[in-house]
């Protein structure tokens, strides 16, 4: 391993924890199983990387060198924590989009894990079959775009779409980031037929794909601000009005809340304001209105939304919208 990508390993196994920590930091306090699905793809990830240099050690420290048990094992290992961290990511995107059917949940997960296995058991030395052995993780990645995708599209609410449409430039990034990728493989495999590469003082593996990295970075990016944006929240329970961003995005997530569990608008105008911790004098003041007419409308928020008190309220609004 030269020491450009060395360095580089060490880039990206320091971004993946770091990124964990924050996100197990959003779930500890907000409670979203987003974040610690994130938490957990990001730590599968970051002994994914890791193995790159388990091989330099091994290749120093076994006195038979890297066998070809020895790259049957590693990559036995590859392929565990590749469906590690993009199950987690797809069980991620399942749980933001509301997806709750088991079956759904656990398939793509199992057909990942059965078709690598296969392919790693049969690959031998064809270079045809372990290119698609390594293109698993890319059709994995498109499946789970492409199911988001869908279900962006078949989706007729217009509040719901505008939620999910927030990430659409993002997704397209991530696709034509997976595009790379396959390509990447295919470079080395199919039109090289070489196990390495070298550029000036960078030498590049097949074994690695470099173009997964950078779109784990860019994941990375987008998870960490999501995850302190939550923090940030959270720890400013009521929305600053003349923060257009923080307030626009509060008010988008108000809507979906209040679509799901079938509020009027007046009742999603007085969850507004118990989402800003006012009580019920407040409330009535602002709205004009009288404080039993305000108590009845509470009443009926907690009824619909299934709570018996505010803060149960405001704890399943977060960890839901």
């Amino acid at each position: 391993m030269g020491l450009a990508i060395f360095y580089e390993t060490l880039l990206v196994i320091l971004v993946s924890a770091l990124t964990a920590a924050v996100c197990l930091s959003s779930y500890l306090v907000t409670k979203r199983k987003t974040m610690l699905f994130a938490c957990i793809a990001f730590m599968f990830y970051f002994f994914d990387v890791a193995s790159i240099l388990q091989d330099d050690y091994a290749a120093r420290e076994l006195a038979s060198g890297l066998t070809q048990e020895y790259y049957f094992i590693r990559s036995l290992y590859t392929m565990v924590t590749g469906a590690g961290f993009l199950g987690a990511f797809w069980f991620m995107v399942c749980e933001y989009i509301g997806e709750c059917r088991r079956s759904i949940r656990i398939t793509p997960i199992v057909v990942y894990a059965i078709l690598s296995l296969i392919l790693l058991a049969i690959s031998g030395e064809s270079k045809v079959l372990r290119f698609c052995y390594y293109s698993c993780r890319a059709a994995f990645m498109f499946w789970i775009l492409a199911y988001g995708a869908v279900h962006y599209l078949r989706t007729k609410d217009p509040v719901e779409r505008q939620r999910l449409g927030r990430y659409k430039n993002h997704c397209i990034a991530l696709a034509l980031l997976g595009m790379v990728m396959v390509a990447e493989d295919a470079l080395f495999f199919l039109v090289l037929s070489t196990d390495t590469i070298t550029i000036g003082p960078f030498t590049f593996s097949a074994e690695r794909n470099y173009a997964e990295n950078v779109l784990m970075m860019v994941c990375a990016a987008m998870t960490c601000w999501f995850a302190l944006r939550q923090l940030d929240i959270h720890s400013n329970k009521a929305p600053v009005v003349d923060d257009t961003l923080r307030y626009r995005q509060t008010a988008e997530d108000l809507l979906v809340y209040a679509k799901r569990h079938q509020l009027t608008a007046r009742e999603q105008e007085v969850l507004d304001y118990i989402l800003r911790d006012q009580d019920n004098q407040n409330i009535a003041s602002a709205m004009s209105l009288s404080p039993s007419t305000v108590k009845v409308h509470v009443h009926n928020i907690l009824q619909k939304t299934g709570h018996t008190n505010r803060q149960e309220l405001i704890q399943d609004f977060w960890k839901t919208v």
